[in-house]
């Protein structure tokens, strides 16, 4: 009976088998480590916007109309056009 091919393949089995569970512990200790991670929210911070840049610059002021909400997208845009116009 010849056995010298029986070692490389014995070798081979254990080397695979052997990266197949240095695999699956990498990828268990990835998902318990990731999952323990908590995400902290995000604080959003409040637009500061000094009234005397307001007064000067109808332009910021149209802007600051729109991003509180007061008007819409389109009477934004006509009124910047408007505005860009007159300047």
């Amino acid at each position: 009976m010849n056995k010298e091919g029986l070692s490389p393949l014995v070798a081979t089995l254990l080397l695979v088998v052997f990266a197949l569970v240095i695999g699956t512990v990498a990828m268990s200790w990835g998902r318990s480590y990731t999952a323990s991670i908590v995400e902290e929210p995000t604080v959003e911070q409040p637009i500061v916007i000094e009234p005397q840049d307001v007064a000067v610059d109808p332009l910021k002021a149209l802007q600051i109309e729109y991003i509180q909400g007061k008007i819409t997208k389109d009477e934004y845009l006509q009124r910047q056009k408007d505005l860009l116009e007159i300047s």
